[in-house]
């Protein structure tokens, strides 16, 4: 049995491994590959979240001031700011799951923490990942709602969190 224990979490860390720098690479980013580095200690965990929230928070002042009609394009620093938001709470999302590898018990509070994260960073993609310019106040208020949501999350899951 405990060689079957043993065998999983090499298999594990190995497939963690080697899927980590693939994703850290999805989303076009403006950030230092440090802040973005999978690490399984829960401090770079909070602290890609704190920078998440932060420069989610300025992507939402924007979208706010951005103007409803299609006529003039998003600044591309508002989109950019929002691929680097979603990045880092994907980030977060993969130092927590690569911290779960090395709990030695469950812990619910971790768990729900990593949940809300989980739900973030499905939320987070709605500014990178919609349409545009198809119908621009569809856009906006999606985004509007679904980022803000998302920072909500963050925000719980940091005050969970150790």
């Amino acid at each position: 049995m405990k060689n079957l224990h043993s065998a999983w979490l090499l298999t594990a860390t190995v497939v963690l491994w080697l899927l980590a720098p693939l994703s850290a690479y999805a989303q076009k980013t403006t950030l230092p590959a440090e802040m973005l580095k999978t690490s399984a200690d829960m401090w770079v965990a909070k602290r890609q979240l704190q920078m998440g929230a932060e420069l989610g928070r300025r992507v939402i002042q924007g979208l706010e001031a951005a103007p409803a009609d299609a006529s003039t394009p998003l600044d591309e620093n508002l989109i950019q700011s929002a691929r680097n938001t979603y990045a880092l709470i994907r980030s977060a999302k993969e130092s927590m799951e690569a911290r779960k590898i090395y709990m030695k018990y469950p812990d619910p509070a971790f768990d729900l923490a990593y949940k809300r994260v989980l739900d973030a960073w499905n939320l987070s993609r709605t500014p990178v990942d919609m349409e545009k310019d198809v119908y621009r106040p569809q856009y906006l208020a999606t985004s509007l709602r679904d980022l803000k949501r998302a920072l909500e999350l963050v925000d719980q899951a940091l005050i969970i969190l150790p």
